[in-house]
């Protein structure tokens, strides 16, 4: 599903509200799948910005992603992202594209 995505955290640590007003955000067709997750090496939900390209992801996947707000307008999903080898915390804010 096509959404308007915006990654809240940096590394982990939650982007302040005045910067995140100012992201751009990335028109993203957002899926979510249970399956294999190589980077936690066992089964989880993972949640990735479809690229038809075979270059890879656009963005880190979250893992062990879980959708913790939904509205109208817009979800709220959670989870995990690899960045050079580390796991940090990542939430994505994706509003419906109008």
């Amino acid at each position: 599903m096509y959404f308007l995505l915006v990654r809240r955290r940096e590394r982990g640590v939650a982007i302040p509200a005045e910067k995140l007003r100012k992201v751009q955000p990335l028109r993203a067709d957002v899926h979510i799948e249970y399956g294999n997750s190589k980077v936690l090496g066992r089964p989880c939900i993972e949640a990735w910005v479809f690229n038809p390209t075979p270059s890879g992801d656009i963005i880190p996947r979250l893992h062990d992603a879980c959708v913790n707000g939904m509205a109208t307008l817009g979800i709220n999903i959670t989870g995990f992202e690899e960045v050079d080898g580390v796991l940090y915390a990542q939430s994505w804010w994706c509003r419906v594209v109008q």
